[in-house]
């Protein structure tokens, strides 16, 4: 038996996710798609739909399953157990998978410093591991050029520079925010520039903890799946959709992340000099800062919505991303003031 999973996603090559059931066991179930396939397609600049439209990276997540991924991951993490993958044609492919019994006890801060520290040694064993069968996001950032290019440019931006916008009644009064996006805005092109000039490392690319499961029979590790995203970034990229995560969710609140914040940064590092390699926090904060700044400050109010009727549940919602929206202008306003000090 078949049994989708609602759960809201818009990862380009995630056709649909569900669990097969039977008596006494079930698997997850995940369509791996081409990017022709995403709902977005039509509506990606015509020199985005060309550069994706040959490549194979739509299967990446398949391949690095099917590859010795799993004996280079550092103690605490491992990858789910692949039962098969079925080739439905037309560029699609069904990837069964494990369906991990994750621990019920919600995330503390020890849970996240584990995570981090985690994620650093995760970075630099993938980093030097050549013969991985990576198929995409080969130059730097390239993971929060293409957020930018087929999500910020073509979407987000011209929705929040629209009046239409700030004309619903929770958003009227916040001018404040509006011109500060604004001026985010303006910079990100700086952004881009100065996030590509930093130390790059091979990362999990969604590193939210959603994709780090927490296993009931081991709850001190983790299970890190989809690895569409697997990419090269900045270091500390991947801190970001940790931090955020659950904050979309609403099970952290904007004021919950500034301390969450200097933990992972704490522990990350940690992580990197288990393998080896030390950074400077300088270095790892503005990778954390403008990554989280380019993927999720422009998108964490959800406009989409905003044409509903008020109710109360959706009025909660959009106090939660005001105050998560203007948590990350600030972010990613003070990233861009250190930049322009260091090129003083």
């Amino acid at each position: 038996m078949f049994e989708a999973v609602d759960y809201q996603h818009d990862t380009p090559t995630t056709g649909g996710l569900g669990r097969l059931r039977g008596d006494g066991w079930s698997a997850f179930a995940k369509v791996v798609q081409s990017f022709r396939h995403w709902a977005r397609w039509p509506h990606l600049p015509p020199d985005a739909r060309a550069a994706l439209a040959t490549r194979a990276a739509w299967r990446q997540e398949v391949d690095l399953y099917q590859s010795d991924l799993g004996l280079l991951l550092p103690p605490g993490l491992r990858l789910p157990a692949v039962h098969g993958v079925v080739d439905l044609g037309d560029e699609r492919l069904l990837l069964v998978l494990e369906d991990v019994a994750v621990d019920p006890e919600p995330w503390d801060v020890g849970r996240f410093a584990s995570a981090a520290r985690l994620i650093g040694r995760l970075h630099v064993r993938l980093t030097a591991a050549d013969h991985l069968p990576w198929r995409s996001f080969g130059h730097p950032s390239e993971m929060v050029d293409v957020m930018y290019t087929s999500r910020l440019l073509p979407v987000a931006l011209p929705q929040l520079d629209a009046d239409a916008t700030w004309r619903h009644p929770l958003l009227a009064a916040e001018r404040h925010l509006r011109t500060d996006l604004a001026e985010l805005a303006r910079r990100l092109p700086a952004l881009l520039d100065s996030v590509t000039a930093l130390p790059q490392v091979r990362g999990h690319g969604d590193a939210t903890p959603h994709n780090l499961l927490v296993p009931r029979d081991a709850p001190d590790t983790f299970v890190i799946i989809d690895w569409a995203m697997a990419s090269l970034g900045a270091v500390g990229d991947d801190l970001g959709q940790l931090l955020i995560g659950l904050a979309h969710d609403g099970v952290l609140a904007a004021a919950d992340l500034s301390p969450l914040h200097e933990v992972l940064i704490g522990s990350y590092r940690d992580g990197l000099a288990d393998e080896g390699l030390d950074v400077e926090e300088d270095a790892v904060r503005a990778g954390f800062d403008i990554g989280l700044t380019v993927r999720s400050a422009f998108t964490a109010l959800p406009v989409e919505r905003l044409a509903e009727p008020r109710s109360e549940h959706l009025d909660a919602l959009l106090a939660r991303r005001i105050d998560l929206t203007r948590y990350l202008v600030d972010i990613g306003l003070e990233a861009s003031s250190r930049r322009a000090v260091l090129l003083r």
